[in-house]
């Protein structure tokens, strides 16, 4: 949650001046120079924004600094936010951390809040999750329901306090009943997931469009993901589409990635790889893995896009660097048979093991064809025949066909032609139709 600004001052402070008064900006300059902290914090909000005055956020630092020392905690507060971000001053995260402090002590709730995000990310003092617990705890006990949200999130993942997803739930629920758009979100996940409460797929598609509504633009995704399968609402493509969309426009990459999908298959709406194409670039810019692999899925084949395989290439990197495994196979891929990029077996070989690492059976199988024929590396028969094993234990077919294969000919592991068989008729029933015996004539 971003820090926010607090940006009230007295109806009377800036009501219009009858003729031969003082301008609202003189008035509070005469009764800051007397000594007024409120006063001087109520004319740097005027030089901030502009307000009568010309914008001046380096004055207006002048003015917080000067209602912070005469005790205005107000200032303390937004003095922190200029150092934190630059504005105004020479940016300062440990100034602002320590200006945080003095307002969080003073009661400033806001500053208690931000302060704890200072120690959970370790922005101008160390990292400390623990103190950043009690930091969201105290904002959260004070009536923020963006601490109390953080605390859930902390606690939902065991970060500086036992993880206790039943607690996180009902803190959830405190930001949530707050008016803190993120709150229902995460309540949301919880019911979708039946995490620290029972799994109720309509209270999760209430919550998240409860999240939508009210700003939370991961809410509207999530529930054009419940919309779209029909869990917990009625099965609805067209209002699917129009969720992701309202997230994409919200600067969600994922849900630009999603009404993407909806795009390229025409669910919900007509279809349309070409735009397609525009929203997964769109979802790939904002960081989302998937956005990158399924635009270079597109330029690979030419659907919707000119046929680039070496803009492909790039993608699939990209995706590959995000953790997308389908990207490192397809990058492999790309790497064995020279297409979009140079043939290098040397570099194929690392693609296909992050790949078969992350759960992909085709690229075991690849790796230990490669490894089997001496592809890149030395050939290593014994390890071949592990990652063929790894293959076909996960029902990938070519991965049975290349194990029975090997103890066909005794490559690897120890000749056994009755393991053979039995791995060709796995491999058979998997799809692989060279291992099936042919059909009677």
């Amino acid at each position: 949650m971003r820090a926010r600004l607090f940006t009230l001052v007295s109806v009377a402070t800036l009501a219009a001046c009858v003729a031969g008064c003082k301008t609202p900006a003189e008035r509070l300059r005469a009764r800051c120079e007397s000594g007024r902290a409120q006063s001087c914090f109520d004319l740097a909000l005027l030089y901030v924004h502009g307000t009568g005055v010309a914008q001046d956020e380096a004055y207006a630092a002048e003015l917080y600094q000067k209602s912070c020392d005469g005790a205005y905690v107000d200032g303390c507060y937004n003095l922190a936010l200029l150092y934190a971000h630059g504005t105004g001053v020479i940016k300062d995260e440990a100034h602002a951390a320590e200006l945080y402090q003095k307002s969080c002590d003073a009661g400033q709730l806001g500053g208690c809040y931000n302060l704890g995000l200072s120690y959970a990310h370790g922005t101008g003092v160390a990292p400390d999750d623990a103190r950043a617990v009690a930091l969201y705890q105290k904002s959260c006990d004070g009536g923020h329901a963006d601490g109390c949200n953080n605390v859930g999130f902390m606690v939902d993942a065991g970060r500086g306090a036992a993880k206790d997803p039943a607690r996180a739930a009902e803190l959830y629920r405190k930001s949530c009943d707050g008016g803190f758009a993120a709150g229902c979100n995460n309540l949301g996940l919880m019911h979708a997931h039946g995490t620290g409460v029972p799994r109720d797929d309509t209270r999760a598609a209430e919550l998240y469009l409860k999240s939508c509504d009210t700003g939370s633009f991961d809410g509207c995704n999530n529930l054009g993901i419940m919309v779209d399968a029909g869990r917990g609402a009625p099965k609805d493509p067209a209002r699917a589409a129009e969720l992701y969309r309202k997230s994409c426009d919200g600067g969600q990459a994922v849900g630009c990635h999603n009404l993407g999908v909806m795009y390229e298959n025409g669910t919900g709406v007509a279809k349309d790889p070409a735009r397609a194409a525009q929203l997964y670039q769109q979802s790939c810019d904002g960081g989302d893995a998937d956005g990158c692999y399924n635009l270079a899925l597109l330029l690979d084949a030419g659907t919707g896009v000119t046929k680039d395989q070496a803009r492909a290439a790039q993608l699939y990197q990209k995706s590959c660097d995000g953790g997308q495994m389908g990207g490192c196979y397809n990058l492999a891929l790309q790497c064995a048979h020279g297409t979009g990029v140079p043939r290098d077996d040397a570099r194929a070989l690392p693609l296909y093991q992050k790949s078969c690492d992350g759960g992909r059976a085709d690229a075991c199988s690849n790796l230990g064809f490669m490894i089997d024929s001496g592809r890149g590396a030395t050939a290593d028969p014994a390890r071949a025949a592990e990652l063929y094993r790894k293959a076909c234990d996960a029902s990938y077919a070519t991965g049975c066909h290349n194990l029975g294969r090997a103890y066909s000919l005794g490559r690897g592991v120890a000749r056994d032609r009755a393991r053979a068989t039995e791995l060709s008729k796995k491999a058979c029933a998997g799809g692989y139709k060279d291992d099936c015996p042919a059909p009677p004539r």
